[in-house]
């Protein structure tokens, strides 16, 4: 892999520990309602339709066919693609605000990095848990393969830690898997005292995702 684009990759994780910002800065973002039946396209080029095939599921189907995704997500999560920090992240994805006291909302984003030849899983996660342990930023909480729509992948959660500019502690769980010349990122993040409240909404979505390579 050229040196460059190791570098790309380094950057990126290291971006995780500014997740606490991207959060907060999360309540701007204009969002895409869903929509109750009709498709919705953009240049992002997402679908979103109601889930036919089961009519007592509150859930919304979203599709990527230029990156071969699908997945469903809660019908009262809000969709957006606006305000994302980084041009490889495709689709966000907020829970709604419990109460008048809950200002930051859960969100779980989807990332797609494309490289000029193929990336292996273990190179990839061994980067990324280098980058996160030299951020001295965070504190990694549990780390282990996982699988990701039947395909070999890796889970990392971690913490931010406290400082001066931010006194709360934020939550992540990072997931991934490599396909062919492609990196494809999950990440739930929340206010820590939260994340177990919407962990098992989260796993349900990663548990539909699908990922069709041509």
């Amino acid at each position: 892999m050229e040196s460059r684009e190791k570098l790309l990759i380094i950057c990126t994780c290291v971006c995780m520990a500014a997740l606490l910002q991207i959060i907060i800065e999360s309540q701007a973002v204009i969002a895409i309602k869903v929509p109750a039946l009709t498709p919705n396209n953009n240049n992002y080029g997402f679908q979103l339709e109601s889930n036919v095939t089961n009519s007592s599921s509150n859930a919304v189907i979203y599709r990527n066919p230029q990156h071969g995704l699908f997945m469903l997500f809660p019908s009262n999560w809000t969709f957006s693609t606006s305000g994302l920090p980084q041009y490889t992240q495709v689709a966000a994805f907020y829970a709604p605000l419990q109460n008048l006291s809950d200002l930051i909302p859960a969100r779980f984003t989807i990332t797609v990095m494309s490289y000029q030849q193929n990336v292996s899983l273990k190179e990839f996660t061994n980067m990324t848990l280098s980058s996160l342990n030299e951020t001295n930023q965070v504190k990694i909480l549990n780390s282990n393969p996982t699988t990701l729509a039947g395909r070999p992948g890796y889970q990392v959660v971690f913490s931010t830690l406290p400082n001066m500019g931010s006194p709360v502690s934020f939550k992540i769980m990072h997931s991934w898997t490599a396909i062919n010349n492609k990196i494809y990122v999950f990440e739930y993040g929340v206010e820590s005292s939260k994340f177990n409240t919407y962990l098992p909404t989260v796993k349900q979505m990663l548990d539909s995702l699908k990922i069709e390579t041509r």
